[in-house]
């Protein structure tokens, strides 16, 4: 049965912890009520966001119109062979990564910090800095999604999926809705818990004094960046700790906004190039 779309105020969808009153909630745990979502926007002209956990999501109005759809689908992972498995969209990158090290094989342990969905992970190309040149998709042998312009459901090879750093085909595309990916990890022998390895070093490196979503900028001047460290509007900052991190203390989006404004002129003024990873949504 198709819930009601609802009207909320919360502050609990964004790893921002700003408060936003959403016009038009609702969350969907099978595919045909994400359907009769999706009909239910196009015949009300709203724009559509799926949310994973809300760990790469910029809220940019007090009041959202955008119909806001949670993604409740089932939590699963099925193995499919003794390195293969396929995990559904609503799974957390950390219960994937905890079937990997039990099991002894190679994973993405570098996302272990990061507080995301695979579904989530995949649409945004999750992985390490540009350098290491390592992500999610290297581990990926197929994504199954729905596509509602097409009103049916689609698989793609990881070589017929289009992505660079950080965007892929489905980034800010909500029309496509990620349901599972087949991964196939390589057995491997691990020293000690990379996952607790990795959980440890992000403490030790990375900013976690206040709500966060990690980097705004996927590309951005470096020097630019270092000088912005500690920059802060009202109860929101640029980290001093980690660059490229804005952190909030605000109930108000408008601090966050400014500061990624704020930097985005200076890098037009300075003739060098910013772009977003976070996602806006209003």
């Amino acid at each position: 049965m198709l819930s009601p779309i609802q009207s909320i105020t919360s502050n609990k969808l964004s790893y921002y912890r700003t408060t936003h009153n959403f016009k038009n909630y609702a969350e969907f745990e099978t595919l045909e009520q994400f359907k009769e979502y999706c009909i239910w926007a196009k015949a009300n002209n709203r724009k559509i966001y799926i949310l994973g956990n809300g760990s790469n999501t910029l809220f940019a109005r007090k009041n959202i119109k955008s119909l806001i759809l949670k993604n409740q689908l089932h939590k699963k992972i099925d193995v499919l062979s003794k390195n293969k498995i396929r995990a559904s969209s609503s799974t957390l990158i950390r219960d994937v990564l905890k079937y990997c090290f039990d099991n002894s094989l190679d994973s993405f342990y570098y996302l272990a910090s990061v507080p995301a969905t695979i579904g989530g992970a995949l649409a945004m190309n999750a992985g390490r800095g540009k350098s290491f040149q390592r992500t999610i998709y290297d581990f990926v042998e197929t994504v199954d999604f729905f596509d509602f312009e097409d009103n049916r459901v689609k698989t793609l090879t990881n070589e017929e999926i289009v992505k660079s750093y950080r965007q892929t085909i489905f980034t800010g595309i909500q029309s496509k809705l990620i349901l599972s990916a087949v991964f196939k990890f390589q057995k491997i022998q691990l020293e000690g818990n990379p996952i607790t390895q990795r959980c440890i070093w992000s403490k030790e490196n990375q900013d976690y004094s206040a709500p966060n979503c990690g980097s705004v900028f996927k590309e951005a001047d470096p020097y630019i960046l270092n000088k912005l460290r500690g920059w802060h509007i009202n109860k929101a900052s640029f980290s001093s700790k980690t660059n490229n991190w804005i952190l909030n203390k605000s109930e108000s989006y408008i601090p966050l906004m400014l500061l990624i404004t704020a930097a985005k002129i200076i890098h037009f003024l300075k003739r060098k190039i910013a772009k977003i990873e976070i996602i806006f949504v209003d």
